[in-house]
């Protein structure tokens, strides 16, 4: 796969794709900007499936989505609770549901099943390996319940080619082998195991119908997570977003026993895999965050960081749901390729990669709105831009060659991060 290590979207004009693609939401600051007021919630049962002790449990999922909402087909987010796969409730990721629906998104949060402490006694890390195995079945008929609905009665107007997956802690380390397990890695003879009497890698969550539907996502959320081999992160993989506290003494930044259960590598091993691989992939690394300090609104001194995240993911999400909604010329491979870095900009400025034949070059900053907000000239292959006064968001990117002014450039998004 092509590395990709910007975020970009194929724009002639701003306007012009913001005129073509408004039916579906894709106008620059819909699915990244708060774009309305309020949401609503919908609970429904998307699966029955039997958990460790033998009992069949019926699993159900909280939907946010915004209210007065015409779009026809919204990108949708299914998001799992952390509690190290023995506590929690999906009531627990309500905040992020709401915060994500108010951009736009149709958002689940899931109830999977846990391991049924009270009947079977603490579990060893076999038993909790066989209940992520069992949540990640759970979750991927969470994504095909979206879809059988998109085709059917159409509740909740999911766009079944735009489903992401997310969660924290062991509701991240759930989305993780949902997105990057597959059938090309080596897997341990013990997990074959479990993964032959659940399902194997679809799981046997849900009816015949449910199974015959997709469970594949387009990127994978992370918050605090982990996978059990950052080897199975290869170049066939998704795109991949990750919040990680550098000291969580829960689920490792590098590699250790998760809950003092059971070894998993964290954002700190998988994200160098992700590079290399050269998949599309951002990770906000928290100095001196611990597992559940760095989500404490009260903890101001990683508020920053949380608000960095949330930015940086919707962002990617946006681009991803949206990337091929423009009929600009150079949607039609007639500009140039170019790259700025670092981005998204944390410190106070950013650098241009232009083309070798490129002379100088004028360097214009817009706003979602279009509203020109900075212009720098003569600038030159790798020259660094000063960010000025721009404030945290979003922008557009447009070069233009000043000694040939026929040449076409691609037109790029800009991520501005301030602490």
């Amino acid at each position: 796969m092509q590395k990709l290590t910007l975020f970009l979207l194929l724009l002639g004009s701003l306007q012009h794709v913001q005129a073509q693609s408004f039916d579906i939401g894709c106008d620059g600051s819909r699915y990244i900007q708060d774009v309305f007021p309020s949401f609503k919630k919908t609970t429904v049962q998307y699966a029955t499936a039997v958990n460790q002790a033998n009992i069949q449990v019926t699993l159900s999922m909280d939907v946010y989505e915004p209210v007065n909402d015409n779009v026809a087909a919204r990108p949708v987010i299914v998001l799992a609770h952390g509690g190290s796969f023995i506590f929690g409730d999906k009531t627990d990721m309500a905040p992020w549901c709401q915060r994500l629906a108010k951009k736009g998104y149709v958002v689940a949060t899931i109830q999977y099943r846990l391991y049924p402490v009270l009947l079977l006694g603490f579990p060893d890390s076999i038993s909790i390996f066989g209940t992520a195995i069992r949540a990640v079945g759970d979750m991927k008929a969470a994504v095909r319940y979206f879809r059988e609905d998109a085709d059917n009665a159409n509740l909740f107007r999911a766009d079944p080619t735009n489903i992401f997956v997310g969660g924290y802690s062991a509701g991240a380390v759930t989305a993780l082998h949902t997105g990057f397990l597959d059938d090309d890695d080596t897997v341990p003879g013990f997990l074959q195991t479990i993964l032959n009497a659940n399902g194997g890698l679809n799981g046997n969550t849900g009816t015949a119908t449910n199974q015959s539907y997709s469970s594949s996502s387009k990127a994978v959320v992370s918050m605090s997570g982990g996978i059990y081999r950052s080897e199975w992160v290869d170049s066939s993989d998704l795109p991949l977003v990750s919040i990680h506290g550098d000291s969580d003494g829960t689920v490792p930044y590098l590699s250790g026993l998760a809950a003092g259960i059971a070894y998993l590598e964290g954002s700190g091993r998988i994200h160098p895999k992700a590079e290399t691989a050269g998949l599309l992939n951002y990770l906000i690394t928290v100095p001196g965050g611990d597992h559940t300090d760095v989500y404490d609104p009260a903890k101001t001194q990683f508020v920053p960081y949380v608000d960095s995240f949330i930015l940086t993911a919707t962002t990617m999400l946006e681009f991803l749901a949206c990337q091929g909604i423009s009929a600009a010329p150079e949607a039609a491979g007639v500009a140039e390729n170019w790259s700025l870095y670092p981005n998204p900009v944390t410190a106070s400025a950013f650098a241009i990669q232009l083309p070798e034949a490129a002379g100088r070059l004028q360097v214009t900053v817009a706003d979602l709105s279009g509203r020109v907000v900075q212009v720098s000239g003569n600038i030159r292959n790798g020259q660094e831009i000063r960010t000025g006064n721009l404030s945290t968001g979003v922008y557009t990117v447009r070069v233009s060659d000043m000694d040939d002014p026929g040449r076409l450039f691609q037109v790029k998004k800009l991520v501005i991060q301030k602490g």
